[in-house]
């Protein structure tokens, strides 16, 4: 599950930065590889601590916001629990209405997000503000950096992304700061994953 994923990663990542005084060993970032934070086409894909607005028409006593679990459970009423991590809105809504169909004719539901707790990623190094950053929409890499208010003046400028790769697998991509602000090659094409780690050397 994302949240119980991120913390393990961070903690690696916090002692990778400990020991920046030598290079800390990664692909180029051509290698990189995406997770599931987002569809191809840039849709968030909901996990655990998201808030869903979920609202069926005619029906008010089924509408409401409602909070995932720690594991990805959707508690709604008449289906009990649906496990919804991974889906988009347009998955979510699909799934209700097929599954609400069969108390409610021709059943008409509307989700949205009003609040994105599960993407969250963290920054370690030589960055002005260290920690975990919440984002509630697709976010590129110099985006990010700019939240988390720039390098600081000892950085080297090079930056090391840390993704978890499927369940157990991390990998790390170099890259450095000068061509990110340049948009060098695909640079702007980088958006983060929930977990990822960035580090600046």
């Amino acid at each position: 599950m994302k949240l119980m994923l991120i913390r393990p990663l961070f903690v690696l990542a916090m002692g990778l930065s400990h020991a920046c005084a030598s290079r800390i060993p990664a692909e180029p970032v051509s290698q990189l590889q995406a997770s599931k934070t987002f569809t191809r086409q840039g849709t968030f894909m909901i996990g655990p601590g998201d808030q869903l607005d979920i609202f069926v028409f005619g029906e008010e006593k089924l509408s409401g916001r409602f909070t995932i679990s720690p594991t990805g459970i959707l508690a709604f009423p008449l289906i009990n629990t649906l496990n919804v991590t991974g889906m988009s809105s347009q998955q979510l809504t699909k799934r209700l209405e097929a599954a609400l169909d069969v108390y409610i004719k021709a059943p008409r539901v509307a989700v949205s997000l009003p609040s994105v707790k599960s993407f969250q990623v963290f920054f370690s190094g030589e960055i002005k503000r260290v920690g975990g950053l919440n984002l509630t929409s697709e976010t590129n890499l110099l985006q990010a950096l700019t939240l988390a208010g720039g390098l600081s003046d000892f950085a080297s400028g090079r930056i090391v992304l840390v993704r978890q790769i499927g369940n157990s697998k991390v990998k790390r991509y170099a890259m450095q700061y000068e061509d990110i602000l340049a948009g060098e090659k695909f640079m702007d094409g980088i958006t983060l994953e929930t977990g990822d780690v960035i580090i600046a050397e």
